[in-house]
């Protein structure tokens, strides 16, 4: 991927929880299932660490959870 300069990367993911341990073990142990089921996509990384860690010149970001979110809810 490439970003010319002076460009914006804008993204929104979902990680693993920062503030809710209980969940976060949830998230480690569902992660397998979760790759099978969801073509790849992963319940415990840390995107902003690893955008961080890429040498932008400059990263705005912020972390947040949804309130009342689990990982199954019915409607």
């Amino acid at each position: 991927r490439v970003l010319k300069p002076g460009g914006r990367y804008l993204f929104i993911e979902h990680v693993l929880s920062e503030t809710d341990e209980f969940f976060a073990m949830q998230q480690r142990i569902l992660d397998p299932l979760q790759v099978m089921a969801a073509d790849g996509c992963h319940l415990n990384r840390r995107t902003l660490q690893t955008i961080k860690a890429e040498g932008f010149s400059s990263v705005d970001a912020e972390y947040f959870e949804l309130d009342g979110f689990s990982l199954i809810k019915c409607q």
